[in-house]
């Protein structure tokens, strides 16, 4: 701290946490502070001496340079052109998925700066996109016609800890405009710190940015090492030791495996930096994985406790440390609010404790139980989480919580209670710790399918994926009607079929042109007269159509696509359904492809009526939810089937050249295996798949395997449908509201 040689008057404005810090440490320099903020709430607080948010010792800070008249607290703007230097130290709010919301801050520096005499030092260190300085400069010269000097002094507190990183930092970084302005404020700045590091605003302004992503990108880096650490039985913490010895590196790096990053803070930062970099078109591939790496991490989390909901049958779940960082009490950003939603969403019971939160707002009330204190129930307890690093925790002998629960299992990611992992063992787990009390890969649950007696229809079943899917329905004790629209071909796979069927099963064969609702009523007729009973509709029959562009296909070979493809769909499920809604039960699986997801170029009759399948498919799953009626899509990949002959006999020019090379690989490759479309086929047509609706499942990609544990997520989002994708999704905020 330097030796003040004038005291000043300032005027800082924005008072949460950044502001609040800064007003009472410059009051505590002897320098004159009136601090002002527009929420009158904030403002009586501070009167009474309590600050907006907890940090230690800023309360006392508060109180004592108040007391010595250094400190007051203002409702409006009257005194501002008192003030020798106005300091705007608004926290930018942070928005969930740690987009700033700067409109807000810049709104309340304009009003300001439009009451503000010219002339007058302006400091801004509000967290703030690079470039933000020049505009208000734009904004005063020519729309204002006020001169001021301004300034970036980035806010470098650190939460839990501000007011030893104000008044005991290291240095200060000065952005500056001119020399007159750097002579104008150099004392004063002086008067906190001598070591000034000045420099351009907008090397102030990106500096910033580069210290919470290079911190980002420390933390994301660190935690992705540790997920090859578990998988080699190597200990992440010796890692750590064997970084942070080299000293180009050196011991205070951000290279503790742990806990994602949270609170919005240097994903922020992170944000500013990646916006900024799409605006100019930049290829920066290092800071545009960073926040993508940190959600990613917080799957490892997530990952046990899937395991132990699954195989432990965990029902309660305490976590210490609710706030985002240490020594605070916000909750903005906090990953242990995001957990216990997660966990609220599996029925969990959350129970939470931190030292700093007196008391949870009702709605939080309604997902965490705050604890008195930690070892509080812990006797009912199946799994503690430990988030924070609270000297309260440490104190905390494992004996004392052995002897209530020995049967507790521990996450404790940033290995913070490491004195614990010798009674629980392999019950403590953090980051980069092998895993020992379960499976790092889930083993596929092993389905038994048993269709005796089920009526199944299949249509385009005389060959390719129809008649292997009826193959191995047939194979599991189902009663067969296949059809198409070639009788020799439907015969032979009848005869092939009748080889291998059992004595007590039954096949049905039709020549059917599924386009013709006459045949499609005389298909289901037919079955309904043999059987007396419908169970599952498999709609395969489907053709590519022309190829070609649109304007110079068959009109009506591409019309007939459309009839066969979608209209055959619909019509098959209008027939069935009445007799599915009878016995309050059914399943429809309907095929489709890859021009549901994504264009299909001079293919446009397949690509038009596979898309307005899967969206026939979501409304008909609604329309039919409550009868207990499972309609589904399936994607099977690109299959070796006589399609393919078409679109290779078709040739470059008609299906274009991307998609025929890709067809050509396909065929050396041999495609996607049938077995997989029929694996996923059978389990949708089975009980294991019941309330499983509405969903573009693909064969090859998805792991379908696993959805039965999960059916109430699946059913509650739009997981593995159709949509639309807005900007903000890509990251993209110019085209939304």
């Amino acid at each position: 701290m330097g030796v003040q040689k004038k005291k000043m008057k300032i005027f800082v404005q924005g008072l949460w946490h950044n502001g609040s810090v800064v007003s009472a440490c410059l009051a505590s320099l002897k320098h004159n502070v009136i601090a002002y903020d527009h929420d009158e709430k904030i403002i009586n607080k501070l009167k009474k001496n309590v600050p907006p948010i907890f940090e230690p010792n800023l309360k006392n800070l508060i109180e004592s340079s108040t007391k010595d008249g250094n400190l007051s607290f203002v409702k409006n703007l009257q005194e501002l052109n008192n003030a020798d230097i106005i300091w705007f130290t608004y926290d930018t709010p942070v928005q969930s998925n740690d987009d700033a919301d700067t409109e807000y801050v810049l709104d309340k520096i304009k009003k300001t700066l439009k009451k503000l005499n010219s002339n007058k030092c302006v400091i801004i260190s509000s967290q703030l996109p690079v470039g933000t300085i020049k505009s208000l400069e734009i904004y005063t010269n020519d729309i204002l016609k006020k001169k001021f000097l301004f300034f970036c002094c980035p806010e470098n507190l650190r939460l839990g800890n501000a007011l030893s990183s104000f008044l005991k930092a290291e240095r200060i970084v000065v952005g500056y405009r001119d020399n007159k302005s750097k002579k104008k404020i150099a004392n004063f700045l002086q008067s906190i710190n001598k070591n000034l590091l000045w420099m351009k605003i907008e090397s102030a302004e990106i500096t910033k940015h580069a210290i919470n992503s290079f911190l980002a990108l420390s933390i994301s880096f660190i935690n992705e090492i540790s997920q090859i650490c578990e998988h080699y039985g190597v200990n992440a913490k010796e890692v750590e030791e064997g970084l942070k010895s080299e000293t180009r590196i050196g011991r205070k790096a951000f290279l503790s495996p742990g806990s994602p990053f949270s609170g919005g803070t240097l994903g922020r930062d992170v944000k500013f930096l990646n916006k900024i970099c799409k605006t100019k078109n930049l290829n920066t591939k290092i800071l545009s994985s960073i926040i993508s790496s940190n959600e990613n991490h917080k799957h490892w989390i997530y990952h046990h406790l899937k395991d132990l909901i699954l195989n432990k049958k965990i029902k309660k779940v305490a976590i210490w440390g609710l706030a985002y960082t240490e020594n605070t009490d916000t909750l903005r950003r906090s990953f242990a609010i995001e957990i216990s939603d997660w966990l609220k969403n599996y029925g969990i019971e959350v129970s939470g404790f931190d030292n700093n939160i007196k008391k949870l707002s009702p709605q939080l009330c309604k997902t965490i139980k705050q604890l008195p204190t930690p070892i509080a129930k812990i006797k009912s307890i199946d799994v503690l989480i430990i988030l924070r690093k609270s000297k309260d925790f440490l104190n905390i002998s494992p004996y004392t919580i052995e002897k209530l629960n020995k049967k507790l299992i521990i996450i404790d990611p940033n290995y913070f209670c490491n004195h614990f992992e010798n009674i629980y063992k392999n019950k403590y787990l953090y980051v980069g710790k092998p895993k020992k009390i379960m499976t790092s890969i889930y083993q596929d649950p092993e389905f038994k399918y048993n269709f005796k007696n089920q009526v199944v229809i299949v249509t385009g079943a005389s060959k390719g994926l129809g008649y292997e899917v009826a193959k191995r329905f047939l194979n599991f004790g189902s009663n067969l009607v296949i059809c198409s629209r070639n009788y020799s071909q439907i015969k032979d796979a009848y005869v092939k079929l009748n080889k291998i069927k059992r004595k007590n099963q039954k096949i049905l064969y039709s020549v059917t042109d599924v386009s013709s609702s006459d045949q499609v009523k005389k298909l289901v007729n037919m079955t309904i007269k043999k059987f007396k009973r419908i169970d599952v509709l498999v709609n395969n029959a489907g053709v590519y159509g022309p190829k070609g562009n649109i304007e110079k296909i068959n009109w009506k070979e591409w019309i007939k696509a459309i009839e066969i493809n979608l209209f055959g769909s619909i019509l098959l499920c209008k027939a069935v359904i009445p007799y599915f809604k009878k016995k309050n039960k059914g399943k429809i699986i309907q095929l489709s492809g890859g021009g549901a997801a994504s264009p299909l170029p001079l293919i446009s009759s397949y690509a038009v009526s596979k898309a307005a399948v899967v969206r026939f498919v979501e409304n008909l799953s609604e329309e039919l939810k409550k009868y207990n009626i499972d309609v589904n899509a399936v994607a099977p990949g690109p299959l070796n089937t006589d399609m393919l002959k078409e679109v290779l006999k078709a040739g470059p020019k008609k299906v274009g050249k991307e998609f025929y090379n890709k067809s050509l690989m396909q065929k050396k490759t041999g495609g996607t295996p049938l077995k997989k479309s029929c694996d996923l086929i059978i389990f949708l047509g089975s009980k294991h798949s019941d309330g499983i609706r509405g969903k573009l499942i693909s064969a090859l990609w998805d792991d379908w395997k696993n959805w039965t544990r999960y059916k109430k997520i699946l059913n509650d989002t739009d997981l593995y449908t159709l949509r639309r994708i807005t900007g903000k999704e890509r990251g993209f905020e110019w085209g939304d509201k």
